[in-house]
């Protein structure tokens, strides 16, 4: 029983030494590896930045210590606020701003035009043609006569909606065929052809009831004619009392003395043609104002107010 003790105790000793060398061993291995964690090793990480961009680093600092003056874009002699946006459109490879003049984005209308007057659709290339106020008239016309295109009170005269769509002609000829009195005049047309036989002083008309001429004076005259060795041109004076005009009647010659009459359109709204005499009065339906018609061409005419007001012309369209 003793022994067996002894013997116990001999391996309890044993195992103490094995792990008091254990401990040993492993105290002085970490005093070893502790002084070499205290060197900084150089890392291969690929998200290791490495040495700062100290160049770099110096110049971002200098920019943002600088000091810089803002100086302001001039406009039409004035400075412009550097909080002011300025209104840019590309058209094609055409940058234009439209608080300068030029170049103009829709000419002949003004940038400023287009701007201080907040036109819609000005980036479209028919703003022109629209009207922004429904007045009736493009923006273009409005601008071209100088009123606002978006007040639909203040507009160009509705005359310049009028337009003469065709001149008709109503012939009248007539023609001296004597030289001794009394004189034949003869009218050719409108048919029927009549003649009459006048002397100097007298009034006369080829149809019933109408007296539209007045015989002023005879002259007679001849030319040389290589023809016939003298050719009569004498002249008939006489004044036509419808027009209040005069003129001469050479013998032979035909002389016509065409009515007219303007046959006009009105291109404002839907509005029926209106056909008038030279002389005449007429008004633009549903105008009110009332015109008269002086003056009549194949491609114009000429009408002004009743009331007073300049004449004002009539083209074709």
């Amino acid at each position: 029983m003793q022994n067996r003790n002894g013997n116990y105790e001999k391996v309890l000793l044993g195992i103490t030494a094995v792990l008091a060398l254990g401990i040993a061993g492993y105290l002085v291995w970490t005093s070893q590896s502790f002084s070499d964690r205290l060197v900084r090793r150089t890392g291969n990480s690929k998200n290791d930045p490495g040495q700062p961009p100290t160049e770099i680093v110096s110049q971002t600092l200098k920019r943002l210590t600088e000091k810089i003056t803002w100086i302001s874009p001039v406009i039409k002699g004035k400075p412009v606020p550097l909080n002011k946006s300025v209104l840019l459109v590309k058209k094609g490879d055409q940058l234009f701003d439209l608080q300068l003049e030029d170049p103009q984005l829709r000419p002949p209308m003004t940038n400023s035009y287009l701007v201080k007057n907040d036109l819609p659709d000005i980036l479209s290339p028919n703003v022109g043609e629209l009207d922004a106020d429904s007045d009736g008239f493009t923006n273009l016309e409005e601008f071209e006569k100088k009123t606002n295109p978006r007040d639909e009170k203040d507009h160009p005269p509705f005359t310049d909606k009028l337009v003469l769509k065709r001149r008709i002609t109503f012939d009248y000829i007539i023609k001296l065929n004597s030289s001794s009195p009394p004189y034949q005049v003869q009218r050719l047309t409108p048919e029927p052809r009549k003649s009459v036989f006048v002397s100097p002083g007298e009034e006369f008309g080829f149809d019933k009831g109408v007296v539209r001429f007045q015989v002023k004076e005879f002259t007679p005259k001849k030319v040389a004619d290589p023809a016939v060795g003298e050719k009569d041109v004498s002249e008939l004076s006489m004044l036509d009392k419808s027009s209040n005009q005069e003129f001469k009647l050479v013998r032979g010659t035909e002389v016509n003395l065409a009515e007219y009459e303007a046959e006009f359109e009105f291109t404002l709204g839907d509005r029926p043609t209106r056909t008038v005499k030279k002389g005449d009065t007429f008004q633009i339906p549903g105008i009110g104002t009332t015109y008269k018609l002086l003056q009549i061409e194949e491609t114009s005419a000429v009408i002004q107010p009743v009331d007073g007001g300049e004449p004002i012309t009539v083209t074709k369209p």
